[in-house]
């Protein structure tokens, strides 16, 4: 049996072809093929073959196709719980032997075996036969062959790599060529044929390639050429050294490396990102388990990842381990090391996956802006970033399976230690271990490490010590770090003091065994400026912080607190993973939070260091919100220990550092009943949490404020934050949400008036345009007239309205009236929602010439007040314009790529782009790839509440469909949504309806 995807789909069985003649039956073998040897559940399968058209017997149905694809390849499909399987042996599936062949490749080149490699790779891509699942109309199969076409581009661009190494230049130069113009902006493409060029000697002609690629980058996205590529050019443009004195000319231009050229919407190229701590210089013991690990960790396939697990009790040194074993194979994966505390056991609730991977990504370089808000699509983004990576990865204090699996990789040559107090049995191809307290012997070889011969000298005080610390490592190591710092104290004097120190107050108790003797010891030996900042960090709520936190809680200056905070390091009592930033391991944190309760001076720390907090993070989102109103949360004098901020970068990275602890300190103010603090955070936050798309948090505090001002009875704060909780819920796609908060305050004589506005905007998102529009009307004259750049967002929605109720005339003459208003006052955001607004009311007019100059102003001077959404929906609208007008190539590059980063911006934004991509596609004839575009498109919008857009997917699959039947279920649901709007289009619709009827009726 042999069956083959890279094509239309094909079977032979025993050298004959065999036809499977039900296209349902086809889609159902594809998707199992899709999946070989794995199950595909019944209602994956189900959406697979009718979408949204399914009947209620659908599964009975898919029983019976399965029934007649067993009778045709008896063996091959087998039944579970869950669904089906198709059991394929590796070289029976085109699909499996492609991707083997590649790795082959892929190791061949990574051996230095290029002649090798170069027919691995040609042999792979000999396997296709033309487009990947070639006439399967399913949005699912049609899916799956964009990743697959996407895996043979990366082969191919590897093969060509090769083949560059290996001299073939010349012979290359007119493939390289013809593939350069079919992916336009393929930058990875581009610099081969750049390569090529250059090593026959044709400089000139690969500078040009350069520069219309450049060109074409900005022109269609507004950016650079890649830095790999940029070096590449420099070095075209230095004059050719002269002729050594034997005659040889020198060697040809270095070739681009393999190296993963930059796409629109990747992390930026840069240095290879590193947060994982300082390994411990005298880590000592489990030296069988170390080098079980570091083999463990060693690189595998190019497409499986490695996961090793540790687990085990509080202090046991789980994460010393980890960290040990990371540095110990690090250079094994140059492409970064990153480390995560998931917070599983802390004061603060355990780091959800969504916002773990949201951290990741901001490590990687992804701009926060364009990180996904669906938590789906944010761990596709984390996957799609890793595959062409080799990376290390330390997931430290996980709290389950479900907390870690999002996180993994997926096809990634990359490693993941994660470690937890609890078994991980549930990541499938994991290494795990389990580790204890240190042995007698290993815990008295970590003492003598640290302390020398004395440890040697006196065994049975040795052993006296390793006893009263509970072979806990953690306690092990404060014990030695106080003898090692006391050398006229011998081992028996540290015993003494030990046992002297027990019992303790203090109940730090782990399985039976207690640190609290080491931490009782340690601790007494500061001096009372150093125990005071000790205890006073125990009121922050995170395990790390930076020195203007603990400076703030001591109320000192930031030179006496990084003094104190030094002594507290050399003490072995904090650790200071990176360079002013210092982390508390959990044992110790709840040691000085215990100390911290009974300090007198605690409700003061705290309340300065949420002080701290808020002023901080006003100072830093200010710059973000020059034309919002913000209130109480930037009144009151600023505290000593607030960082200034020198630009927008500069108020970008702190937040990034800060938003945990940010997230934190919230938190400890809604349990402290701080209900003032608890509403100010939460609002300085709610941009950047906006923003990021970090929606779940951003939900959860607004939730806790809104609870927070009714127990204060601060009118002013409590319609604040209803506006602000009905904005997160709008982002997450909770229209209805949204507006119950608005509506409760849109009779407030502060707020009322903004209340109806960003209700209006909601109202237009679902559907509900003549409620909006009196909405509109009602609000937007009183705030213009006190100023006309506040709500330019909302001016855009009243002429959108405008213009979808068919009131054209009265949409052109507010759009102009906005535009020069913005610029009569300088308002970038307030001229480009005019000069957006004019290209679709010219766009309607079936003027496309016009508004293709107007959206290529708004994508020349957008910038960040604007924010990239109105950019890319620009881009976007440019791209079918220019479709329209005839200029395909370059107007389904600018949709495709608008689409790939709508995707990473606003839910509102991808729906409008999907459905652009769609309409393009279809306009050029391509029907088949615009409805797996509408179906996409649909499914967001129904996930987002976007009433005009599911109609526009609606309307797009029904003029897409040639079935009639079909088509006109389609087209009646578009009108549905159409004539309940109240919009233009639903004209268009009947007319197409009409039409179906009437050839329905011949």
């Amino acid at each position: 049996m042999r069956y083959r995807l890279l094509g239309p789909l094909e079977l032979d069985v025993a050298g004959r072809r065999l036809e499977i003649s039900a296209a349902r039956d086809r889609v159902l073998l594809v998707m199992l093929l899709l999946q070989p040897n794995r199950v595909v559940t019944r209602p994956r399968l189900v959406d697979a073959i009718w979408g949204d058209n399914a009947p209620a017997t659908a599964r009975a149905q898919l029983h019976t196709c399965v029934s007649r694809l067993r009778r045709q390849l008896p063996g091959a499909i087998h039944t579970d719980t869950a669904g089906y399987r198709a059991e394929v042996a590796d070289d029976a599936l085109d699909t499996l032997v492609f991707a083997q062949l590649v790795a082959d490749g892929r190791a061949a080149v990574a051996a230095g075996e290029l002649h090798t490699a170069r027919k691995h790779f040609r042999d792979a891509l000999e396997l296709w036969r033309g487009p990947a699942l070639a006439g399967l109309d399913s949005p699912s199969v049609q899916a799956a062959a964009v990743a697959l076409e996407e895996r043979r581009g990366s082969a191919l661009e590897d093969c060509l790599d090769v083949e560059l190494q290996l001299g073939l230049h010349a012979e290359l130069i007119s493939q390289l060529t013809g593939l350069a113009e079919q992916h336009p902006l393929r930058e990875r493409l581009h610099g081969q044929l750049m390569t090529a060029l250059a090593r026959v000697g044709r400089t000139a002609d690969a500078i040009a390639v350069y520069l219309r690629l450049a060109q074409t980058l900005d022109e269609q996205l507004g950016l650079a050429p890649s830095a790999a590529l940029q070096e590449l050019y420099r070095g075209l443009l230095q004059p050719a050294p002269p002729k050594s004195p034997g005659g040889r000319a020198p060697g040809p231009p270095a070739l681009l490396g393999r190296a993963p050229v930059a796409q629109p919407g990747l992390a930026v190229p840069g240095p290879a990102p590193w947060t994982l701590p300082r390994d411990i210089a005298d880590f000592s013991g489990r030296d069988d388990l170390v080098a079980r690990l570091a083999a463990a960790a060693r690189p595998g396939r190019d497409d499986v990842p490695v996961v090793l697990t540790v687990d085990g009790m509080a202090g046991v040194g789980k994460t010393s381990l980890a960290v040990h074993v990371a540095h110990l194979v690090a250079d094994r994966y140059p492409d970064g090391r990153l480390f995560v505390d998931l917070r599983a056991h802390s004061e603060r609730p355990p780091l959800a996956a969504h916002d773990a991977v949201g951290l990741l990504l901001r490590h990687l370089g992804v701009d926060p802006g364009r990180i996904p808000a669906d938590p789906d699509e944010r761990v596709a983004r984390w996957r799609s970033e890793l595959a062409q990576r080799r990376m290390l990865v330390v997931l430290d204090n996980a709290a389950d399976p479900d907390q870690v699996t999002p996180l993994l990789p997926g096809a990634s040559a990359s490693l993941v230690i994660v470690t937890s107090r609890r078994r991980l049995g549930g990541l499938d191809g994991a290494y795990s271990v389990s580790i204890d307290v240190l042995d007698d012997s290993d815990a008295a070889r970590f003492v003598t490490t640290v302390v020398g011969a004395r440890a040697e000298d006196d065994p049975h005080a040795t052993a006296e010590v390793v006893r009263l610390c509970g072979g806990l490592p953690l306690a092990l190591r404060l014990a030695a770090a106080r003898l090692a710092h006391r050398p006229s104290w011998s081992v028996a004097d540290l015993a003494v003091r030990l046992r002297q120190a027990n019992p303790s107050p203090i109940d730090l108790t782990v399985d039976g065994r207690s640190p609290h003797a080491a931490f009782d010891l340690s601790y007494r030996q500061l001096d009372e400026r150093a125990r005071r900042l000790f205890r006073l960090i125990g009121l922050h709520p995170s395990g790390e912080f930076a020195v203007r936190a603990a400076a703030a809680l001591a109320e000192l200056s930031i030179r006496d607190a990084d003094e104190l905070l030094g002594r507290l390091v050399d003490a072995h009592l904090l650790i200071e993973p990176v360079a002013g930033r210092f982390r508390l391991h959990d044992l110790l944190r709840e040691y000085a939070a215990h100390l911290a309760a009974a300090d007198p001076q605690r409700d003061a720390a705290t309340r300065r260091m949420l002080d701290l907090y808020l002023q901080s993070a006003a100072a830093a989102t200010r710059p973000w919100e020059q034309m919002r109103h913000r209130g109480a949360i930037d009144s009151g004098p600023e505290l000593p220990w607030v960082p200034r901020f020198a630009d927008l970068a500069g108020t970008r990275r702190w937040l990034e550092l800060e938003i945990g602890n940010l997230i934190g300190v919230t938190h400890l103010a809604d349990r402290l009943g701080l209900h003032r603090h608890t509403c100010l955070l939460t609002r300085a936050l709610w941009g950047y949490l906006f923003r990021t798309s970090m929606n779940d948090v951003n939900l959860e505090l607004h939730r806790r404020a809104l609870a927070a001002a009714e127990a204060l009875g601060d009118g002013d704060l409590l319609a604040m934050t209803h506006n602000y909780l009905a904005s997160a819920y709008a982002r997450a796609g909770y229209q209805d949400d949204a507006a119950r908060h608005l509506v409760a305050i849109a009779e407030d004589p502060a707020w009322g008036l903004r209340a109806k506005s960003n209700l209006a905007a909601v109202y237009q998102f679902a559907g509900r345009l003549t409620e909006a529009l009196a909405l509109l009307e009602d609000a937007l004259v009183p705030i213009y007239a006190a100023d006309a750049r506040v709500f330019g967002g909302q001016w855009s929605c009243l002429i959108a309205v405008l213009r979808q109720l068919g009131r054209t005339d009265e949409a052109l003459i507010a759009a102009r009236q906005t535009h020069a208003a913005g610029r009569a006052t300088d308002s970038a955001q307030l001229a480009i929602h005019g000069a957006f607004e004019l290209a679709l009311i010219r766009r309607r007019r079936g003027q496309h010439r016009l508004a293709a100059l107007l959206l290529r102003w708004i994508i020349h001077h957008g910038g960040p007040e604007v924010g990239p959404a109105v950019v890319c929906e620009a881009r976007s609208t440019l791209g079918l314009s220019l479709v329209e007008l005839g200029e395909t190539r370059e107007g389904l590059a600018l949709l495709t790529d608008a689409l790939r980063e709508a995707e990473h911006l606003d839910p509102h934004c991808g729906c409008l782009a999907g459905n652009n991509l769609g309409a393009g596609l279809h306009a050029v004839g391509r029907c088949d790839e615009a409805k797996l575009e509408y179906a996409r498109a649909l499914e967001r919008a129904k996930r987002v509440g976007y009433r005009y857009e599911q109609a526009r997917a609606y309307h797009g699959l029904g003029v897409c469909t040639d079935d009639p039947r079909l088509s006109r279920r389609r087209l009646q649901a578009a009108h549905r949504l159409y004539e309940a709007m109240g919009v233009t289009e639903r004209a268009d619709v009947a007319a197409l309806l009409r039409a179906i009827d009437e050839r329905c009726a011949k």
